[in-house]
C-alpha cells in the first residue's frame, strides 16, 4: 500500500486490492493479521494485558477464524488506560523513543464526556494515510486537476487532514478555507474550486451564506462535496437536500480517530445512483465485523449490528477488534462499480452511544433528522431538546424555518411535523419554530441533542 503513490488504472487507484476476489481479500487480511499481532503484543502494554487476561498468545492466531478468540476492545477501556498512564496511555505501540524518532502528529478524541484519548501517529502513518485517502476520493471521481476547498481551521481533526494529504498525493490543488464563512464564500466565487470538504451541516450553512451574498450555490463551480463527521449518506432527505442545494454529487466517508489512517469507508460513484446508498469498507486494510449490541457476539451475515474494526495498516494505531459502535448491515456482494470490498448497506445510521431513550422508546437523532429534512419549508438547522415534566420525558423539536411563518400556516406545519414524527417514531413531540439563523452553526460535528432531563 505504501508504494501506491499514483492510480493504477482509470477507474481504480489500486485495482489489485479493490477488485480482488473474496478469497484473495481474506488471504491478505490473514497475512497482515498474523504479522500485526506480535507487534501489538510486544509494543503495547494495554493489549498485552488483554492477551494475558484472555489466556492468549500471538502464536494462537493463525487465521481469521482465530480473531474471534480475542475480546472486543472498547473506548471505556482506553479511557481507563489513559487515566492510569497519563498522558498517552499504553494502548498504542508508540513509546517516547519511537515518537522522538518518527513522530508526525497527535490526534485525540474530543474528551467532552470522558478523558481525551490521544493517538501518536508517525511519519509512516502520514504516508499510508495519504494513499488510503487518495484511493477513497479517486473512487468518488475526484481527479488531478480538480481544485479543493477545505472548510476547516486545521484543528487536529482526522477527516480534514486525511483530505489534505490525500489531495496532495492526487495532485489536487488546495484552497485552505480559513475563517470566517464569508471568506469561504468569496473563495468559491473567485477561485472556482470544484470540490468542497466539510461536515454535512456546514455544507448547508455555507450554501445559505452564499445566498445571503447574492450567489447561487447550485450555479457555482462545485461539482462534488466530500463530507464526514455526521451521518449523512444514509439519511436520504439530508443527502437529497445537499445534492439539490449545490447541484453536485454528495459523497461521505466514515471512520474514527482510533482507526482512520488505515482507510475510510467511502461512497463510490455508483452509490449516488441507488437508494439506500452503500458505503465501501477497505477490507484489505482492515477487518470489519458487526456484533450484537448486548452480547458482542458476531451477528449473522446480513444482520444488523454494531461496527467493530481491526486495523491492519497503521504503525501508530493497529487496533484489535475495536468497537466503533455504529449500527449497520454489511453486504459482501460485488458492487456495480466493480469493487469487491464489502459495503455498509444504507451507510452508518448512528452510534449506540447516541441512541435516545424517551418514555421507554429508543430512537436515533438521525430518525428525527430524516423527517425534518423532508420538509422543504424548514431550514437546515434543528435541535432535539429533552426535558423532564413531572415524571414524564418531553421531547421538543426546535426547527428553523426558511421564511417567516405564523398563525394558521405555522399551526398547520406543526400538526404535519408532529404527525410524521408520531407515525415514524411512535412518539409525540412538542414542536417549536424559530427564524432562520437562530440556532448555532457548527463547523465540525453538529450537537443537536440537548438533554436537560433530571436524573436521580
Amino acid at each position: 500500500m505504501r508504494g501506491l503513490q499514483e492510480p493504477q488504472s482509470k477507474r481504480y487507484w489500486a485495482p489489485a486490492f479493490e477488485t480482488a476476489p473474496r478469497a484473495t481479500l481474506r488471504a491478505i487480511q490473514e497475512e497482515k493479521l498474523v504479522a500485526m499481532i506480535p507487534y501489538l503484543y510486544d509494543q503495547s502494554p494495554f493489549y498485552r494485558a488483554k492477551f494475558r487476561a484472555a489466556k492468549l498468545r500471538p502464536a494462537d492466531f493463525k487465521s481469521l477464524d482465530d480473531l474471534l478468540k480475542f475480546p472486543i476492545t472498547t473506548k471505556q477501556e482506553m479511557t481507563a488506560d489513559v487515566q492510569a498512564h497519563r498522558p498517552w496511555g499504553t494502548y498504542t505501540p508508540i513509546d517516547d523513543r519511537i515518537w522522538r524518532d518518527s513522530g508526525w502528529m497527535v490526534f485525540s478524541t474530543s474528551g467532552t464526556t470522558a478523558t481525551p484519548r490521544p493517538f501518536r501517529y508517525t511519519q509512516l502513518d502520514r504516508e499510508l494515510w495519504a494513499v488510503t485517502s487518495a484511493r477513497s476520493m479517486y473512487a468518488m471521481g475526484i481527479r488531478a486537476g480538480d481544485l479543493g476547498l477545505t472548510c476547516t481551521t486545521y484543528n487536529p481533526h482526522v477527516f480534514f487532514w486525511s483530505v489534505h494529504y490525500g489531495w496532495n498525493l492526487m495532485r489536487v490543488g488546495i484552497v485552505p478555507g480559513g475563517v470566517p464563512t464569508e471568506r469561504r464564500v468569496m473563495m468559491i466565487d473567485l477561485y472556482r474550486p470544484t470540490v468542497i470538504a466539510a461536515t454535512p451541516s456546514y455544507a448547508l450553512h455555507l450554501a445559505n451564506a452564499m445566498r445571503e451574498a447574492g450567489l447561487d450555490p447550485a450555479s457555482s463551480s462545485i461539482k462534488r462535496l466530500v463530507c464526514a463527521g455526521e451521518p449523512a449518506s444514509g439519511i436520504a432527505a439530508t443527502r437529497r437536500r445537499i445534492e439539490q442545494t449545490w447541484n453536485a454529487d454528495f459523497h461521505d466517508v466514515y471512520g474514527c480517530t482510533e482507526a482512520v489512517p488505515a482507510g475510510w469507508a467511502f461512497t463510490c460513484e455508483h452509490a449516488l445512483k441507488v437508494d439506500p446508498v452503500s458505503t465501501h469498507v477497505p477490507e484489505d486494510l482492515q477487518i470489519w465485523e458487526t456484533v450484537d449490541p448486548r452480547t458482542f457476539e458476531p451477528v449473522a451475515k446480513g444482520g444488523r449490528g454494531l461496527t467493530v474494526v481491526t486495523n491492519l495498516n497503521s504503525e501508530g494505531s493497529p487496533q484489535l477488534r475495536f468497537l466503533i459502535g455504529d449500527y449497520t448491515v454489511l453486504d459482501y456482494h460485488r458492487c456495480a462499480c466493480g469493487r469487491t470490498l464489502a459495503r455498509a448497506h444504507g451507510g452508518f445510521v448512528g452510534r449506540a452511544d447516541d441512541m435516545l431513550n424517551v418514555r421507554g422508546l429508543t430512537l436515533f437523532p438521525t430518525a428525527i433528522e430524516e423527517i425534518v429534512r423532508g420538509f422543504d419549508v424548514l431550514g437546515d438547522e434543528f435541535q432535539i431538546v429533552l426535558e423532564t415534566e413531572g415524571v414524564m420525558d418531553m421531547l421538543t423539536i426546535v426547527a428553523e424555518t426558511r421564511e417567516h411563518i405564523a398563525g394558521t400556516e405555522a399551526d398547520e406545519l406543526r400538526v404535519r411535523l408532529t404527525a410524521e414524527v408520531s407515525r415514524r417514531c411512535e412518539l409525540r413531540p412538542r414542536v417549536e419554530f424559530v427564524p432562520a439563523g437562530t440556532l448555532p452553526k457548527t463547523e465540525f460535528k453538529a450537537k443537536r441533542v440537548l438533554d436537560r432531563r433530571q436524573t436521580l
